[in-house]
């Protein structure tokens, strides 16, 4: 197996925690050793057992925090992160926080599977669960995983990483020009979800989430992002698209319009740290907002090209099982559920568009 580093870049603290933790091995002896003394202190929040804990570590928001979690709940939850904040090998502490992460709806009323912030009745009135035992079994499962990544790996790999992974905006990319052989990339899909808000939790807790809407207007499109810029992107199909939207709805063009123009700096960027002749893979799905064709695939191909690269080929394929709104109302441009009058499939399927950067580029 070839050795290779690679890059990563995302303006979610949620992918930063998550991408981090999972692109750092670590000797499995060593984790099993740090678990096993981080499950002991987790026995004691169990337990209850406040005379041997740590003060709670809590988020600033205090109304989010009060909307999310129950008085009792927070408290549970700032001492498990204390615990983890307190462990000092900064990569077994990366690995907890990433598991801290993944309980937090569980352990909240957010009502699970649902694409949007949504509060669980049920959770409201019945409780939530403790944190501990879904902290334990998600440790389990990242431990097992780990184990994995460390056989994978080649020996200089296992003790350099395998990834720079850092916060950061894809529109403006810290790294020089002509130093990567390959971006894989699957940016977000326009009108989709919003971001910032289905990793509210993680923010929240490990991100110091302070003011929503500020961090939502980072975000490449998001309803905050309107009027950042007022140019148009260098795609013909893409002017055309954001002009009949305005016909319908000036806002919802204003979004589909400045997503266009933020992809095209992102791609700018991407030719940019490219090697001469480096490959671009770029992930991205079709949709229809209030009866108007997004051909996302299509934009995305014209931006491209314009920036400089060599449209080589593009795959379609059927939208696998995941995460993403499935179902909108065509008039309201609204995500639901299934049920009557006239409904349409989101993004039944998705492109892969492969470009190449010229060899004098």
């Amino acid at each position: 197996m070839q050795q290779r580093r690679a890059r990563g870049i995302d303006i979610n603290p949620a992918a930063i925690v998550a991408s981090r933790a999972k692109t750092t091995p670590i000797a499995p002896d060593r984790l099993e050793a740090a678990l096993a003394e981080f499950r002991e202190r987790l026995a004691l929040v169990a337990e209850s057992n406040g005379s041997k804990l740590p003060d709670p570590l809590l988020p600033t928001n205090q109304e989010r925090l009060d909307w999310w979690f129950p008085l009792e709940q927070q408290h549970r939850l700032g001492i498990v992160l204390a615990l983890v904040e307190a462990v000092d090998d900064e990569a077994v502490r990366s690995f907890l926080r990433c598991a801290f992460s993944h309980v937090l709806k569980t352990t909240s009323v957010w009502l699970m599977k649902s694409s949007k912030p949504t509060r669980d009745k049920a959770k409201v009135a019945n409780g939530v669960p403790h944190p501990v035992a879904p902290m334990r079994r998600h440790l389990a499962k990242m431990a097992r995983a780990n184990a994995r990544m460390w056989d994978m790996l080649p020996k200089p790999s296992r003790k350099q990483g395998v990834a720079d992974v850092r916060r950061g905006d894809a529109r403006k990319l810290p790294w020089r020009a002509r130093s990567v052989d390959l971006v894989v990339t699957s940016p977000p899909y326009v009108t989709s979800y919003e971001y910032a808000d289905l990793h509210e939790l993680t923010s929240l807790w490990l991100g110091d989430l302070a003011d929503i809407a500020a961090t939502k207007d980072q975000f490449i499109g998001s309803t905050a992002a309107r009027g950042r810029a007022e140019a148009e992107g260098h795609s013909s199909i893409g002017r055309d698209i954001t002009a009949q939207l305005r016909q319908r709805s000036r806002a919802k063009a204003e979004e589909v319009r400045q997503y266009f123009l933020d992809m095209e700096h992102c791609f700018a960027q991407m030719h940019r740290v490219l090697r001469p002749g480096g490959t671009m893979c770029n992930v991205i799905g079709n949709t229809a907002l209030k009866d108007v064709a997004i051909l996302n695939a299509e934009v995305h191909a014209e931006l491209m090209t314009h920036v400089g690269f060599e449209l080589l080929n593009v795959i379609k394929r059927v939208i696998p099982s995941k995460t993403l709104p499935q179902i909108r109302d065509p008039k309201s441009g609204k995500f639901t559920s299934r049920g009557k009058g006239k409904l349409v499939e989101a993004y039944p399927e998705e492109f892969i568009l492969i470009a190449r950067k010229a060899k004098n580029g």
